[in-house]
């Protein structure tokens, strides 16, 4: 299904122009855009290349000058978010509604009517599964968890007993919430392990990415804040806190009792030791170390992670070693000549 420029004009809340009036029947990247494509400029390189651009029509800033239909907007790419969202299949489509005859839901479980259940999904004794929650292909939610309304669970993703999810929260293909958290004691014959019995809690809006893992507490909750996003393969230790509306990217991990404010960004591959405190809006670029607190609106970087000006520095004069010990040695040799000449 497509739509005429001036009918996602109307439904956006932003002007439009021609040359025409085009039907858009899809959405693309742009460099990628073809025929019957909307796209979007969000940058001078790519405004100054629109000449060469074959999109059907174009989001871009009032007052930058375009040869396609255009959709103008001061944030061009919030615009095109919106497109997307309108061109995406139905839920429906992704989980049909109803339950598969499949679905093993104990009976002292409550599920609002509107539930949907996917092929092999799993719901444990006392489970509680709010209204408008889409469970997809052998998603598990186990025994006396709660998930709130509109949740969207991917195929092979679990809720471990107790847990408690948010509304509006998503679940991506094999993320784990309430795995036991890492924690063994010595013993004579080896590692004992620490019972983890609390629980995590998710808060409204947040989004875990596929194969990521929250651990649940030893005692007490592991929390994400409302808002929050994890990218793919992310640790979340135990008793870890992380506030509203953070950023965390793939493969990064956070050790156990860890506090993070809100807004905090951390990059991929991020890694940060235990008990440790990162304040409001703290940004970390890729691959840091993290091993001191470290206070609000801070950026840094590196391993031990520093400021990010004196971080890069750091980078830059390591890569300048060998040519430096080339010319240490150089100077050590000059002066060893000079030593030997006063010498004789």
């Amino acid at each position: 299904m497509g739509y005429r420029l001036s009918d996602l004009a109307a439904r956006l809340g932003v002007p439009w122009e021609g040359p025409g009036d085009p039907e858009i029947l899809g959405v693309a990247g742009f460099e990628g855009a073809g025929p019957g494509d909307l796209t979007f400029a969000v940058d001078r390189q790519r405004e100054t290349g629109l000449a060469d651009v074959v999109a059907a029509a174009v989001v871009v800033r009032p007052g930058v000058p375009c040869p396609l239909p255009a959709l103008r907007a001061d944030d061009p790419r919030a615009v095109f978010t919106q497109v997307l969202a309108l061109f995406a299949p139905p839920l429906s489509r992704v989980f049909p509604d109803g339950r598969h005859p499949t679905a093993v839901v104990d009976p002292t479980a409550e599920l609002a009517p509107d539930v949907a259940l996917g092929p092999y999904c799993v719901v444990g004794p006392g489970a509680r599964i709010g209204a408008g929650c889409r469970l997809g292909p052998h998603v598990v939610v186990e025994a006396d968890a709660a998930l709130g309304r509109r949740c969207l669970l991917h195929a092979a993703s679990q809720v471990r007993e107790r847990c408690v999810l948010g509304d509006e929260v998503i679940l991506h293909g094999g993320a784990v919430v309430g795995s036991d958290g890492f924690g063994f004691h010595p013993g004579r014959a080896g590692l004992v392990k620490i019972p983890q019995i609390g629980i995590v809690v998710l808060g409204a809006r947040v989004e875990v990415g596929a194969n990521t893992c929250i651990d649940r507490a030893t005692t007490g909750v592991t929390s994400v804040g409302e808002g929050t996003k994890l990218d793919n393969q992310v640790q979340i230790a135990h008793n870890v806190t992380v506030g509203r509306h953070c950023a965390i990217s793939a493969q990064s991990g956070i050790s156990g009792s860890c506090r993070l404010g809100d807004g905090v960004t951390l990059g991929g591959q991020v890694g940060m030791a235990d008990h440790l405190e990162l304040g409001d809006g703290v940004k970390v670029a890729a691959k840091s170390g993290i091993t001191r607190d470290v206070p609000a609106g801070q950026t840094i970087f590196g391993y031990p992670a520093i400021e990010f000006r004196k971080g890069f520095k750091v980078v830059a004069l390591t890569h300048r070693l060998p040519e430096l010990f080339q010319r240490l040695a150089k100077v050590e040799a000059a002066l060893g000549r000079r030593r030997e000449g006063k010498d004789d």
